[in-house]
């Protein structure tokens, strides 16, 4: 999944800043021990294929942090507005950059096929690593992860049970993805290439997460009802960033030097790992697009859909005229949960959903209660009624103590089960503790407003 800019302005507010300040601090730092330089001969190769293809100096070197892993660090300190890394055109591979490239590879022209930029530059890196040594992106291909085993599409489906429910369904949507962009590969190489050239599942399956964890969003070229997907690309040294969700920065493509460059508005001190910012990401769609979590993730959520959708009160032709009410209005499903808030799309699903069975919607007495319910939507009133606003927030309590019950259970067999991966077993553990940590936040939210 492409990386992009995301950010929200900051509370001023002196203790709470400062606070900030110093939880920032901690996350950059990445923990009290030292970052160790990385000298293997894979990144060597690395850095001397850049500085002979005219790649700008930097100020990041690769290394190994305690709790995230390999990174870039900063080998002088950066200010804001530096510019963190600048990689040239020419090294930015895009689908429309391959046909020259690959025209000698059997290819007659990529770029008129069918398959999707996502399909196209998976197919590239697979067909240069096959090349070995005889490819001109050789050490690129080198540096690239040798496996991805903590991504959520490559686990065993015993692992997968361990997952939410919303997070299962996104990993077998992305599966058939996958498995789509495989057959469509399949079929364009057996009709445009050699019978001699063929690849595996998993090949494919490297090659495609390579492309789905690393991308960038790049249009150097604005271009009229583009499909948002196919503009992406890959750019070598600049996936090497991990990202935060904390970091201010800006991605663009600059004209004048012909390079997509990254500018920091955070400032790195010698010795700090360097991040950048994916996008305001939650924990859920990191681990599916990227194999990892963040601890304290403010785009957290639960998602509370399937336990709205289960409540039958009602005769079911009055659930489904509510329904259709919710359709209409706007507020059909996403309805969420976050540690500091209940969304709107909730509150005035439940609203609609208490009040009492709609009979003749026809009716001016049926007329009046939907009123006062639209009126909660635009704002003219806060609450259909108070009766109404209790029943509201009871079973919200309620269903958060059941879902804290079942994070209990599952952490539980998480803990208990010895065949979990570690590294899959701390994001698993994560996903469970946090998703309590946001069910116990809206209870207290609730007492809270029950003792105002």
């Amino acid at each position: 999944m492409c990386y992009t800019l995301k950010s929200s302005p900051r509370k001023s507010r002196l203790g709470r800043t400062f606070r900030k300040r110093l939880n920032r601090q901690n996350r950059f730092d990445s923990g009290k021990s030292l970052p160790s330089v990385i000298k293997d001969i894979e990144w060597i190769i690395f850095r001397d294929w850049l500085k002979q293809t005219g790649f700008p100096k930097t100020k990041l070197t690769l290394a190994e942090f305690n709790g995230t892993g390999r990174g870039m660090m900063a080998t002088k300190d950066i200010v804001i507005g530096e510019i963190l890394i600048s990689v040239p055109l020419r090294l930015i591979i895009t689908p429309k950059s391959l046909s020259s490239t690959m025209l000698s590879n059997h290819i007659s022209c990529i770029t008129d096929s069918k398959l999707t930029a996502h399909q196209s530059l998976a197919l590239y890196l697979i067909l240069e690593r096959h090349k070995n040594t005889k490819s001109s992106i050789y050490p690129y291909i080198q540096m690239l992860p040798k496996n991805f085993d903590t991504v959520p599409i490559c686990l065993d489906l015993e692992l997968l049970e361990f997952l939410p429910n919303n997070l299962k369904e996104d990993v077998k949507s992305q599966k058939l993805k996958f498995e789509k962009d495989f057959s469509s590969v399949c079929r364009f190489l057996k009709k445009q290439l050699n019978s001699d050239i063929n690849i595996t599942y998993n090949e494919f399956l490297w090659s495609w997460l390579c492309v789905n964890t690393r991308c960038i969003y790049f249009e150097p070229f604005k271009s009229i009802n583009c499909d948002v997907s196919e503009n992406i690309a890959i750019a070598p040294m600049l996936d090497f960033l991990n990202h935060n969700f904390d970091v201010k920065m800006k991605g663009e493509f600059n004209r004048v030097t012909q390079c997509y460059e990254i500018t920091t508005f955070t400032p790195w001190k010698k010795g700090q790992q360097v991040f950048i910012n994916y996008g305001p990401h939650d924990n859920f769609k990191l681990l599916l697009d990227y194999g990892f979590t963040i601890p304290n993730n403010p785009f957290n959520y639960i998602l509370l859909d399937d336990e709205f959708f289960k409540l039958n009160n009602e005769v079911e032709n009055f659930v489904s005229k509510k329904l259709n009410l919710l359709m209409k209005n706007g507020f059909y499903g996403d309805y969420a949960l976050h540690a500091s808030q209940i969304s709107f799309r909730l509150l005035t699903a439940l609203r609609l959903h208490f009040l009492r069975p709609i009979n003749d919607i026809s009716s001016q007495e049926t007329q009046h209660l939907i009123t006062k319910w639209q009126n909660t939507i635009s704002g003219k009133y806060e609450i259909v009624s108070y009766e109404n606003e209790i029943e509201v927030y009871e079973w919200i309590d309620s269903v958060c103590k059941e879902l804290i019950k079942k994070c209990d259970l599952m952490l539980e067999k998480v803990n208990n089960t010895n065949s979990i991966p570690s590294g899959s077993l701390e994001n698993l553990k994560l996903l469970w503790n946090e998703s309590k940590n946001i069910l116990t936040s809206v209870i207290i939210l609730i007492q809270d407003s029950k003792n105002m």
